[in-house]
């Protein structure tokens, strides 16, 4: 996810390709491997390869469905693909799952945002933002938010909010 902040973001070293192969064999053998199936999902994510992270990702979602990483990253990788209904329903369900998670709320105020559905985006974003108030990413979001409420005042002082900080990833700055 190229400008966000799920875990494992960094370019994996040496031989990308052969890995993804011998993990895409490997899940042929056996074909239920959650684990398995969304490491080559997550692959996908950092190869910035998102339309061939869904497959993967919605097979391990089948097997793993509590497990709120993979709903996370589908749901990204299904908003990113223009799929913003599976996307919110995914997102959602990972916001259930880790209500703490800065990202997941991030990425479901994307998707409301897609689908024109700015006062749940707003509040998604404002969620994300209490979780991880050195969130700059998060609050740019609100200020955008605000702004198509036409709320302009709102908007500068979370404009304001987020030029103040440093770090556009929840990851790369501590709660305060």
């Amino acid at each position: 996810m190229p400008g966000s902040s799920w875990p494992g973001q960094r370019r994996p070293p040496g031989h990308v390709a052969e890995s993804l192969n011998a993990l895409t064999r490997a899940v042929d053998l056996s074909p239920d491997n959650a684990a398995m199936l969304a490491t080559i999902g997550y692959a996908y994510i950092n190869l910035n390869r998102i339309p061939e992270a869904v497959g993967p990702l919605q097979r391990a979602a089948k097997f793993s469905p509590n497990n709120y990483l993979v709903q996370a990253q589908l749901g990204f990788c299904l908003e990113e693909t223009g799929q913003t209904e599976a996307a919110t329903d995914h997102l959602r369900r990972g916001t259930k799952l880790a209500s703490r998670y800065a990202p997941v709320w991030e990425h479901l105020g994307l998707a409301y945002a897609k689908a024109g559905r700015h006062r749940d985006a707003l509040d998604a974003f404002q969620h994300a933002t209490k979780i991880a108030p050195g969130y700059k990413q998060a609050w740019s979001h609100v200020a955008d938010e605000y702004r198509s409420l036409g709320r302009t005042a709102e908007a500068q002082q979370a404009a304001g909010r987020a030029s103040q900080l440093r770090s556009p990833s929840p990851n790369d700055h501590k709660k305060t």
